[in-house]
Parts: structure tokens; sequence; C-alpha cells
């Protein structure tokens, strides 16, 4: 047997184990990264409760007051009675925060189908008109190769109001506003935070073909060839 038959195996061998140790040692470095980030889940999911979507999407609904009715005309003796210029599946929420927000800030508020028919007082009219209000769920992904189901969440609004005085129907204020917030969520907490009962809080979530077919060919792939590296190794 030449030196270079005897050399060859050997060096085979030394080849196989440092390849195999360099595998175990990534694989050992996204383990940890794994636990890092799981520990970090439960302290947020302990520390933080997401909030459902009717609630989500109510934030989003006073973040975009806050902004739109910054130069809204101060409260007066005129009670300020609420309009939608349109139906829409959402009139009930925004309605309720319109309330809300109003009586927070000192307005006399009531429904047009409140007033008496013929009464001459004086009284201020805030029609509003829903663009857009849309809850959805764009995106599902991973935190790492083997990490919890992450959802992103997003609420869109695009909202339109006009204040107009007395029954003439004179234009005193105008203002359109848009908001967009989002946020990740678990995917098994997706279930907790839909409302059945409303479509607009309850989308649908979009394929996941990244955990359905790629990860789990990963998987193999990496199992696999460490099992072959170790016995080739030997």
């Amino acid at each position: 047997m030449t030196l270079p038959e005897v050399r060859k195996p050997f060096f085979d061998r030394w080849k196989a184990r440092s390849i195999l140790r360099i595998l175990l040692a990534l694989l050992f470095v996204q383990l940890a990264t794994l636990g890092h980030d799981a520990i970090g889940q439960t302290k947020e999911s302990e520390d933080e409760n997401p909030p459902s979507n009717e609630e989500f999407l109510r934030q989003s609904v006073r973040s975009l007051f806050e902004r739109t009715f910054d130069d809204f005309p101060e409260a007066g003796s005129h009670p300020v009675f609420l309009q939608a210029e349109r139906e829409h599946p959402a009139n009930w929420l925004l309605e309720d925060e319109l309330v809300s927000y109003l009586l927070s800030m000192k307005y006399q508020v009531a429904l047009r189908s409140s007033e008496p028919e013929g009464n001459s007082r004086e009284f201020n009219s805030l029609f509003y008109r829903i663009i857009e209000m849309r809850l959805d769920y764009p995106e599902v992904r991973r935190k790492g190769l083997l990490g919890g189901r992450m959802v992103s969440r997003r609420a869109s609004l695009n909202l339109s109001f006009r204040l107009e005085g007395g029954a003439a129907g004179r234009v005193l204020w105008t203002k359109r506003g848009q908001e967009e917030n989002s946020d990740l969520v678990k995917r098994s907490r997706v279930k907790s935070i839909n409302n059945d009962s409303y479509p607009i809080l309850n989308p649908s979530l979009p394929d996941d073909p990244q955990s359905r077919f790629l990860e789990p060919a990963l998987v193999a792939v990496v199992v696999g060839g460490l099992i072959y590296l170790f016995f080739a190794s030997r």
C-alpha cells in the first residue's frame, strides 16, 4: 500500500469530522438563538397581552382623532348631532368613538334622530363618512428557523368629516384623516383576538407556504446531513 493510499482515508475522516463539528457548532448557535427568542417571547406574552381586533381598531381611530380634530371648532352652547353620510358596516364603531371623544372635549352630543321635528334650537351637525376602514393580516412569518409563527396585523383608516351649522347647513369645518397601524401577534392568539360577530373584526389569514413546505425540507436536510456525516466520520 502506498503512502498516498494510507493518508487518503485519514484525510477523508478528518475532513468529515471537521464538517461535522462546523455543522454542530452552527446548530448549537441556532438553538441558542431560538432559546433566547423563546424566552423573550414568553416574557413578552406575560407582560403584553395583545388587544383584541376591536380594541386595536378603536385605538387606531382614537389616534386619528388626535391629529384630525386638532383644529375642530371649540365647544359652544350648541349641541352637535352626528350623522353618517352613507351606510358602512363599521359606522357603529366610528360613531361610538366619536361620541366618547366629543364628550371628553366638553361638547354636547346627540344623534340626529333624537332632535324633535320643528325644533328651532340652533345646532351643529357633524357628518362622517368611512372611505376605508379595514383590518387584515398581511403576513405570517417565523422567528428563526424553528421559531413560533407570528402574524402581522394592520389597521387602515381613511375617514372624512364635515361640520355644518344650523338648519342652513353652513360649512364650519371639514377634514379628512388617514391612519395606518400595525403590530405582531402570535399565530396561536389569532382566534382569541378575532370577533366572529363582525366580518371586519375577523379577517382571514394568508397562506403560509414557508411553514408547510420549505422549513420541514430544510430541517430534514440538516438532520439527514448530520446523521450521514456522523457515521461517515467513524
